[in-house]
Order: structure tokens, then C-alpha cells, then sequence
């Protein structure tokens, strides 16, 4: 129960928008990381995976298999969808957290010779703590779906 108030802490508001794009519905959970000082990276995607967990109930079809998170650089967003073994089928429910304000606060870290993820760039770092979270998080584990992420293409994805 304490993690969870501490999730909530953080600041993340996720807003839901209903969109149909090239013929397909899906509802978009979107947040934005207003707020960088008093947040760490790895409890804003903790509250990103736990968002993406709640849902996955409603979320998994008989052809899902990934969790895949894609991180896009340049707008340092990460997006968590369900989808298919092409990964070209994403289920309905996708989420969308834009974390750019907390660029400045990542590479000054990453200069640190006193922080974990010394000299990463915010790609790795954001893999690395999804990786380290992901393998404690017991929402996740219930489900048979294997837990993926890329920053560029969906057909090179590294399994987490």
C-alpha cells in the first residue's frame, strides 16, 4: 500500500482520448512528466508500467504476446502497447508518457560519477530501470506476455 501512495506522489496524471486512426479504435492513457526535481526516473516508469499493468485485464486478446515498450528519442516519450507476434497489431488500450522535461535532470546523472547509470544515454537508462522494475513487478508476472523494447524499429526489439 505505501508503494502505491508513493507512485501516486509522483505527480503522474494519465488523461484517456479516444481516437480512430486508419480505421482502427484504441484509447490513448497519456501523461506528461510536469514536474522533473522531485521525480525519479525510476518511479515515473514505475507508475508507467503500473498504469500499463492495471489494464492489461482488459487489454490481452488470444493473439497477444509482447508488452512492448518503445522509447522515441527525439521527443523522449516511451509508449507501452499489447500487441501480436507481427507487432503490428496493438491492442486498445495504449499508453504515452512524454518525460522531455526531465532531460536536463537525466544528463546531468548520467555526468555523475556517483550515479548507477553513469555515462548512459536516457534510451539505456530507460531500459535498464524497466528491466530492474519489471522483474519485481508481480501485476506483470500473471500474465504470459514477454516484455520488449526498442527505440527505433519494432522488428528490433531486446527482450527485457
Amino acid at each position: 500500500m505505501t508503494y502505491q501512495q508513493n507512485i501516486k506522489d509522483q505527480g503522474l496524471a494519465w488523461e484517456e482520448t479516444a481516437i480512430t486512426e486508419h480505421g482502427a479504435e484504441y484509447v490513448l492513457h497519456s501523461s506528461v512528466v510536469a514536474n522533473p526535481n522531485n521525480m525519479t526516473i525510476e518511479a515515473v516508469l514505475a507508475n508507467c508500467v503500473e498504469h500499463a499493468v492495471a489494464l492489461l485485464a482488459d487489454n490481452i486478446n488470444d493473439d497477444s504476446l509482447f508488452l512492448m515498450f518503445e522509447w522515441d528519442n527525439t521527443a523522449s516519450t516511451l509508449a507501452i502497447v499489447v500487441t501480436d507476434d507481427s507487432k503490428r497489431r496493438d491492442a486498445k488500450h495504449r499508453l504515452l508518457c512524454n518525460m522531455s522535461a526531465m532531460n536536463a535532470k537525466m544528463k546531468q546523472l548520467a555526468e555523475s560519477d556517483q550515479w548507477k547509470y553513469q555515462g548512459e544515454s536516457f534510451a539505456d537508462i530507460v531500459k535498464h530501470a524497466l528491466h530492474d522494475y519489471l522483474t519485481t513487478c508481480t501485476g506483470f508476472m500473471r500474465y504470459s506476455l514477454v516484455a520488449v523494447f526498442h527505440q527505433g524499429s519494432r522488428q528490433q526489439t531486446e527482450l527485457l
